[in-house]
């Protein structure tokens, strides 16, 4: 599994030193979208709980239904810890918000780059 790069039309995944990397694919994530990928990437996972990395730097709005789902105990229950790689002002605000009201069960951060981002998560990894 590991380093094997996983597809649909939504998100892009990869298994890597104990970490999964994830890109999404649309500049929107909606309900339908953010529920697909989440049940894409506990089918890599096996529900196992792993640190991730969400590289969401080409997504333009995430809406409301989507950052509630992903806030939920059910959306989050493979996930160990969570950094998120953007770099649109817009989009850290609504994170920002996000996180404020829907905290998530699991430590969580934003990233403006990938080797910061790295960096955190790999002091989740066994």
């Amino acid at each position: 599994m590991e380093n094997q790069i996983y597809e649909n039309d939504f998100i892009s995944l990869q298994l890597r030193n104990g970490v999964l990397y994830g890109k999404y694919k649309v500049n929107v994530i909606n309900l339908a979208i953010a529920q697909d990928a989440t049940i894409f990437r506990m089918q890599i996972t096996g529900g196992k709980k792993i640190p991730a990395i969400a590289d969401i730097s080409s997504v333009k709005h995430v809406d409301k239904e989507a950052r509630i789902f992903f806030s939920s105990k059910e959306a989050g229950k493979d996930l160990l810890a969570l950094a998120v790689v953007l770099n649109n002002p817009v989009t850290r605000m609504m994170g920002n918000f996000f996180v404020k009201f829907y905290r998530p069960e699991y430590p969580f951060r934003f990233f403006t780059n990938s080797t910061e981002a790295t960096e955190w998560i790999v002091s989740f990894t066994d």
